[in-house]
């Protein structure tokens, strides 16, 4: 990292090693023995050197469990305080990460891009009305979305969940990174006003590292109510006082733990919140029956989310897919039923000659298969009608037909609606209601 010494005191910033600061790591340990009784007050200097003579660092795994285990009992994600032990822990901890830095860029990473919950902050004075509202209420769970994929949609949100029967408050703002300038976007250059908090204008230490922000909306989202009330802040009228700025100072490889300084000198530590889609595909893969309420759950809020809005006339349907889990109506076709729990159940979509066949394929041993194919084709943006005509067992070189069901069902137009369909995941419910959940194989 060169000649430079990284001074958080509170913000960080670098200066030159020079005769005058070489004795930062004594100062640093002479700090942590006059440790005050809140963090807000302490003025850490630490090295940014990385001989080992100069200052001992322990482990990256070492670190996170030992930052981990000293906020984990800590009330208000540290608005209550924290014990001396609990403070030295979490010091060291910062420092080991801070100094290791995790992914080298990362507002460059997609490491960074997702849902953030909020673990632990800390409470300078010039923290955030908002901050000190709704952060230190254990009731509430605090979330940072990170959208930084585009320059011209990047986005920076931070939300506040009061809870599934109440509602959310979500307060959004416009973004900018070294890598990802948004257009004609100035960052924020003055302290601004106090009652605001106080904010820093300290450039970064690394290139790739802060992210530039400005607040321009936020509402209140009950979900007693049918509309979203506005937050009573006038964006457009307070200039740069809804500007700030976060330096990512560590990133964990990944991408699951995160360390954040902000323009107003508060430390945040962040875990990454796993998606709908990751939760619902560890779900499935736990193979526990009594996680199929919960599977169907997760199914209601991620179909809501769907890349495709018109998954049935989407190329990406066409392919093979693996079933991982279903859930069979009581009125289901015999075979379905008896089938649908086989490790090898697979679906393959494909053109053939202008028309769109489908087979299902279960494969029961080396040499015995259950077939049952046919075509099928788009009836809407989200439903695809299906008709199967050929269904048959082989084992080896013999084709052994099968019939395809009860006279009565076969009355009944058969169909799937798309309920959920990206490159490698789609949910879909059949005409007789039952659930599948397939992955592109």
């Amino acid at each position: 990292m060169g000649n430079y010494a990284i001074v958080p005191a509170p913000f960080a910033s670098a200066v030159p090693l020079t005769d005058a600061n070489k004795s930062c790591c004594k100062l640093a340990r002479n700090v942590r023995s006059q440790r005050p009784r809140s963090w807000s007050q302490r003025g850490t200097v630490h090295c940014a050197i990385t001989s080992t003579k100069i200052i001992k660092r322990s482990s990256v795994k070492e670190a996170r469990e030992s930052l981990l285990g000293a906020i984990t009992d800590v009330k208000g994600r540290g608005k209550t305080g924290m014990s001396p032990e609990q403070l030295s822990k979490l010091e060291a901890a910062v420092e080991s990460l801070e100094a290791n830095r995790g992914v080298s860029d990362p507002t460059d990473s997609p490491l960074l891009e997702g849902r953030w919950r909020l673990l632990f902050t800390t409470r300078p004075g010039s923290a955030s009305p908002i901050q000190k509202t709704f952060v230190g209420v254990d009731a509430f769970t605090v979330y940072q979305e990170v959208l930084l994929s585009s320059a011209e949609k990047a986005r920076v949100n931070n939300i506040v969940d009061f809870g599934a029967k109440v509602g959310t408050l979500k307060v959004e703002a416009e973004a900018s990174t070294d890598s990802n300038t948004r257009p004609g976007f100035v960052p924020r250059q003055k302290p601004g006003l106090a009652v605001f908090g106080k904010s820093s204008n300290t450039p970064p230490v690394h290139p790739n590292m802060r992210v530039d922000f400005q607040f321009d909306k936020a509402a209140f989202a009950f979900n007693a109510l049918p509309f979203k009330i506005p937050y009573p802040v006038p964006f457009k009228l307070l200039g740069d006082e809804t500007k700030g700025w976060i330096d990512v100072t560590y990133l964990s490889q990944d991408g699951k733990l995160r360390l954040t300084r902000g323009n107003k000198g508060t430390l945040f530590v962040l875990m990454k919140d796993p998606s709908l889609k990751q939760q619902l595909l560890e779900l499935v893969s736990s193979s526990n029956a009594s996680n199929d309420a919960e599977i169907q759950q997760l199914i209601e809020k991620l179909q809501t989310q769907s890349p495709e809005k018109r998954p049935a006339v989407s190329a990406k349907t066409q392919g093979k897919w693996r079933l991982l889990w279903s859930k069979q109506a009581g009125n289901a076709n015999y075979l379905q039923k008896a089938l649908s729990n086989q490790s090898s159940n697979f679906q393959i979509i494909e053109e053939e000659e202008g028309q769109v066949r489908v087979e299902n394929i279960v494969q029961l041993g080396p040499l015995l298969a259950i077939k049952a194919g046919g075509t099928c084709a788009p009836e809407g943006a989200s439903r695809t009608m299906v008709t199967l005509d050929d269904i048959r067992a082989e084992l080896g070189p013999l084709r052994i037909p099968l019939p395809k069901g009860n006279s009565s069902s076969n009355s009944q137009p058969a169909y799937v609606d798309w309920l959920y369909l990206d490159d490698d995941l789609r949910i879909t419910c059949g005409s007789k209601g039952s659930m599948f959940i397939h992955t592109k194989s």
